[in-house]
């Protein structure tokens, strides 16, 4: 008997690369894109003082790495937009007397506005910021010091920061993770169902009643998604009055808006699920596919963990094609900074463009025969 099962299981090249190769493959993927480290974080920037110090500081904090500064033209009202359209996670507000402040020997303030839909990063932002602003207030006093008669110590001119959290004020993680919990549920159970619906039929012998139908292969994968449509839809209500009445968690942005983004996402789900179930053979083989090659990369890879933005290049490319990502994007965006069309077209241009192009191949691998 066990000699059997390991001739079916080297026979099996299906199963058998899922069982060595799949794994190797999400390790060496995974071991780099799983880090919540973050680097270069974008920082805009809106200096009133334009001084030779206040230059410096900037260098500073762009020397520490962690930071890509770009400059704030304009009213100080739009720094808020810079946030919500995503352009910089930081705005960093440089007021007048900065320099003056600092020569005195005083605490010269500045102020912070922060992306804080995201607890962990904004955490980590503000605590990057401060701890290069104390380096540049240590360099300075090193150099006072050396200028003054028989190397005396000077009085600390040290950065003070007005912090102010967008969004998220009381940085907490769950009103970041709960509306991506709703795009995680919507990809497995939509796409579980779907991946399994044609095999079923193969299983259970009922492929061939649906062969000799008058029906044409697109009118077959119409009937067979159009229920789960409708099931993804229903999901989506049912998490949206959980988050609501649990969560107390009330969406900022327009909730026509979140059912459209939705609705695009399911087109991408259950497409990619009826793929699965064009090239697998059995339910096992269907289910080993969805969860090794689509649901674990995709959850990890998306950024409902981990940030895209500081993947390895080539990660980051990968996570580029996956419609998770945009949708956890727009979602979060919904919920939690009422984010409207004008900043999630983006999101909408992907989704739009990729579910018909899964559904388009999942519709060529299916054919009318048996085999």
């Amino acid at each position: 008997m066990i000699v059997k099962e390991f001739l079916q299981l080297r026979r099996d090249r299906r199963l058998f690369g899922m069982l060595l190769i799949a794994p190797v493959i999400q390790l060496v993927i995974l071991g780099f894109a799983a880090t919540t480290d973050i680097r270069e974080i974008d920082l805009a920037i809106r200096d009133y003082d334009r001084t030779h110090e206040s230059r410096e500081y900037v260098r500073t904090l762009t020397a520490s790495g962690y930071f890509i500064p770009s400059y704030l033209e304009g009213p100080q009202r739009s720094d808020g937009e810079v946030l919500v359209s995503g352009r910089a996670g930081l705005v960093l507000v440089i007021p007048r007397g900065f320099a003056r402040r600092l020569a005195r020997g005083e605490s010269a303030d500045v102020q912070v506005l922060v992306d804080g839909s995201d607890s962990n990063f904004a955490a980590r932002g503000l605590g990057y910021l401060q701890r290069a602003s104390l380096m540049y207030s240590e360099r300075r006093v090193n150099l006072l010091a050396s200028r003054a008669p028989g190397g005396a110590s000077s009085r600390l001119p040290s950065i003070g920061f007005a912090a102010r959290a967008w969004y998220n004020p009381e940085l907490t993680s769950r009103n970041y993770m709960v509306p991506g919990v709703m795009g995680v549920l919507l990809l497995v159970t939509t796409m579980v169902v779907t991946s399994m619906a044609l095999v079923k039929e193969r299983e259970q012998g009922t492929m061939e009643q649906l062969i000799v139908t008058p029906l044409r292969a697109r009118e077959i994968v119409a009937g067979k998604l159009l229920p789960f449509m409708v099931v993804g839809f229903a999901e989506v209500t049912l998490t949206l009055a959980i988050i609501v009445l649990v969560f107390r968690m009330v969406p900022r942005g327009n909730i026509l808006s979140l059912y459209a983004i939705a609705g695009l996402f399911l087109l991408s789900t259950l497409g990619m699920g009826l793929l699965i179930s064009t090239l697998a053979r059995t339910q096992q083989q269907a289910m080993m596919i969805a969860a090794f090659f689509v649901m674990l990369p995709f959850v990890l890879l998306s950024g409902f963990v981990f940030p895209v933005a500081n993947m390895p290049p080539a990660i980051r490319a990968v996570a580029r094609l996956m419609p998770l990502k945009y949708f956890l994007t727009a979602v979060r965006g919904i919920f939690l900074k009422g984010n409207g069309w004008r900043e999630l077209w983006r999101e909408a241009l992907f989704l739009t463009a990729s579910g018909p192009i899964i559904l388009g191949l999942a519709v060529a691998r299916f054919r009318k025969r048996l085999d």
